[in-house]
């Protein structure tokens, strides 16, 4: 089982020179990237299937594959997704925790556990998928970054 965390800054009130995010931005911008993930990844294409109170699930389809999501959203606070499905093909789940250490310094704490992607052939998957991840995950706080400052792709407004 591969299980990893990182951190990414997002506010430091020390940092004047990278823009302000509120948390209200943050919290809209993860959960935009949790129900449109196409525009953080291009080659996967997603369909919400169920809405709850608590979040929903989605359908995710990439090439030949898919899989089904369960998405937990605690408001403002982090976005858990795991297996929809009972017996999944494939075991993955994630969250993406806001946390606020200090009174205006933002940091959102990726964590993953999913399984190994190592084989036999002494091949180290797990550090690629690593890199992947985090890799991802700043691309996808730039974008949000930008949402911040330009709104949200087909709204005139940051909030939808």
């Amino acid at each position: 089982m591969l299980e990893f965390q990182h951190i990414i800054q997002i506010n430091d009130p020390k940092e004047s020179h990278v823009p302000h995010m509120s948390k209200a931005q943050l919290w809209e911008g993860l959960v935009f990237r949790s129900k449109y993930p196409a525009h953080f990844t291009p080659n996967i294409e997603c369909t919400v299937e169920e809405i709850t109170d608590s979040g929903f699930v989605r359908a995710l389809r990439f090439g030949e594959h898919s899989l089904r999501e369960r998405v937990v959203l605690t408001h403002e606070e982090q976005v858990h997704t795991s297996p929809a499905d009972s017996d999944p093909v494939f075991f993955a789940e994630s969250i993406a925790r806001i946390e606020e250490p200090a009174p205006g310094h933002l940091i959102v704490r990726f964590l993953y556990r999913r399984e190994s992607g190592n084989t036999d052939d002494n091949l180290d998957v797990d550090e690629y998928l690593k890199s992947a991840y985090v890799q991802n995950d700043r691309e996808a706080i730039a974008l949000l970054r930008k949402f911040s400052r330009e709104g949200m792709p087909g709204t005139g407004s940051w909030l939808q």
